[in-house]
């Protein structure tokens, strides 16, 4: 392979690995979660340290991305807004706010990314726990206790 398409396919990968990186930050606790099956913290197969960790790292990167955040400009359309800028970096709390509000009230979603953007980390930190519950072995043993006590 040339090396300017090398290069193109790294970059390419390297987008595509960043759009998601709010999801792709749970991999070690899903792996946590399978390698210790027998854990409970909260309903999930985690330790309450794991389950700190994780609270402290969603927190930092959510303060960071409204740090990095731009100035709002009324020339540029979509800068200053969260959802906005980082609806791919931080989709697990910016879609599922979006969908909900904008089925609710249309402007909803506009008045959370001006003025309370920490419904984003909630969201967040709440579709953390539905994918870490989701994607366990928690949910295997739920189903073969079911089937064993009928």
């Amino acid at each position: 392979m040339p090396p300017r398409t090398q290069s193109r396919l790294t970059l390419a990968v390297m987008q595509i690995l960043t759009m998601f990186i709010s999801t792709l930050l749970l991999i070690p606790w899903i792996v946590f979660g399978f390698k210790h099956p027998d854990n409970r913290f909260i309903g999930l197969t985690q330790t309450r340290k794991s389950i700190l960790t994780l609270l402290v790292l969603e927190i930092i990167f959510w303060i960071l991305l409204v740090l990095f955040l731009d100035k709002p400009n009324p020339d540029i359309a979509g800068q200053g807004s969260f959802a906005w800028t980082y609806q791919f970096l931080y989709e697990k709390g910016i879609l599922p706010t979006w969908l909900i509000t904008e089925n609710i009230n249309g402007s909803l979603g506009d008045r959370i990314d001006q003025n309370y953007k920490i419904v984003y980390l909630a969201t967040a930190l709440t579709m953390d726990y539905v994918i870490l519950f989701l994607i366990s072995p928690r949910v295997t043993q739920i189903f073969k206790q079911d089937s064993a006590s009928v």
